[in-house]
């Protein structure tokens, strides 16, 4: 019996199919998400939500056609952007990505459409986030005259798999758009009224995870869940006392809660079938380490008339344990701000004659990105942190990079374990579908099946 799963990513589509009963991937198959489209404006961040469909349903489709004990289809993706469709459940507007800036343009009074509607509704929401980009759509008149409803990608994916006409949500799509109360499980429609948004745009929220409709052979789709919960799912043997990095593009920490908790920095999100998880997300993380390269390149070709070039194995191999003087440079990674206050920007610190030398520099990022990101556990309430009992790690950055993996290893004093799988997202949606169709008892036992390096 096998399970099937499906990331929608911002730059790749992976489809993955699991054995239920050993845990081992059958087959993956991954392609290039084509799917950008040009704005009209350099703020915007769209694609197109058919392409994005035809390269999910071909995967599936293949998967299908080349096994026929497939029990269910979990679909995960993209947060916080949005698409409209019309009543017969299609698209009639690009996908407004995670990354669309329309939330960061000015009003007419000077603030940010963002900061306004934080104001308004009285909690934080930031540009990107589909509340956020529905309000400004709203106030510009470009919603689309047929639109009758949002949804997320995955949401929509869901949708044109198995043929349903009416998105519905799971919390964890749901609260990634904003305006959303974590312990009602619902969008705070009244909120939406008071600053003239229309809530029935925003669909139906089901805490159950249910089915939406079926493929061939009857196979269940199940409604669409946040790739960060499900990439969560896919890296944890269990839930309790588990802390996930993950270091790709960006970085961020997430371990999970019972219950919910308020804490400022850390954004509390809904996980899929009850409990939450609490994640410190920082705006550069990985992308910090590539500007690093980009730095070497640039001065490796500037010295040598562009016939040379900085060799990220190179990079990768550069050993703590190696540099010649205990004494270190201090790099902060912030180059992107923070979440709270995007104005702050990275820094170079302790800089000495025996500290200025680039492989001083390279250690020093590394560990700027694991001081960034385990700044944010020192916010996690007390019993979360003391109970840690596994540290996992996901992402390229991790996989690929010794050097960071083992800055977290340093610092936290814990073996940081990786998945055996890369797809880690995939995997976790395929393994959430098993639970919810019966072909695994619970999420417990879901979590024996991630195995690590």
């Amino acid at each position: 019996m096998k399970l099937a799963g499906i990331d929608l990513g911002t730059t790749t589509i992976c489809g993955l199919l699991l054995d239920a009963d050993s845990g081992e991937i059958v087959s993956v198959s991954t392609e290039r998400n084509t799917a950008a489209l040009r704005g009209a404006s350099p703020w915007e961040a769209l694609q197109d939500p058919e392409t994005i469909v035809a390269i999910a349903d071909r995967i599936i489709g293949d998967f299908l056609d080349a096994h026929d004990d497939i029990r269910c289809i979990g679909v995960a993706g993209q947060m916080h952007g949005i698409l409209y469709v019309d009543r017969a459940g299609r698209a009639v507007s690009p996908l407004y990505t995670w990354q669309d800036g329309r939330g960061d343009q000015k009003r007419s009074d000077g603030t940010t459409h963002a900061a306004w509607l934080s104001r308004a509704i009285g909690a934080r929401v930031s540009t990107g986030m589909g509340f956020v980009t529905h309000a400004v759509c709203s106030a510009a008149g470009t919603v689309p005259a047929d639109a009758v409803q949002l949804c997320t990608i995955a949401d929509y994916v869901a949708m044109r798999l198995c043929g349903a006409r009416t998105p519905v949500m799971d919390p964890t799509n749901a609260a990634s758009l904003g305006c959303f109360d974590l312990d009602a499980l619902d969008f705070r429609r009244d909120a939406m009224e008071k600053v003239g948004i229309d809530p029935s745009v925003f669909p139906t929220v089901a805490v159950d995870y249910p089915a939406l409709g079926e493929v061939r052979r009857g196979v269940p789709v199940h409604v669409g869940v946040g790739d960060n919960q499900a990439s969560f799912l896919g890296s944890v043997a269990e839930l309790p006392g588990s802390l996930v990095v993950s270091v790709g593009t960006s970085g961020q920490i997430s371990a999970f809660a019972a219950q919910r908790m308020s804490v400022p920095g850390i954004d509390t999100r809904p996980f899929p079938l009850g409990g939450y998880i609490g994640v410190g997300a920082a705006l550069c993380g990985g992308q910090a380490y590539a500007l690093l390269h980009d730095f070497l390149d640039s001065t490796v070709r500037m010295f040598t008339n562009g016939s040379g070039s900085a060799s990220w194995d190179v990079m990768n191999a550069i050993d703590e344990k190696a540099l010649e003087t205990a004494e270190r440079l201090v790099v902060d990674t912030r180059f992107n701000g923070t979440r709270v206050d995007p104005t702050v920007r990275g820094s170079v610190g302790n800089i000495s004659p025996t500290t200025f030398r680039p492989e001083q520099l390279i250690v020093g990022v590394r560990e700027g990105i694991a001081a960034e990101l385990l700044g944010f556990l020192d916010l996690f309430p007390a019993p979360m942190r003391t109970g840690l009992r596994l540290l996992a790690g996901s992402g390229n950055g991790i996989r690929l990079n010794r050097g960071l993996k083992a800055a977290f290893e340093k610092r936290l004093g814990m073996r940081m374990n990786v998945p055996r799988h890369r797809e880690e997202t995939s995997f976790g949606a395929a393994l959430l579908s098993g639970v919810a169709s019966g072909a695994l008892p619970d999420l417990r036992a879901a979590g024996r099946l991630v195995r690590y390096l």
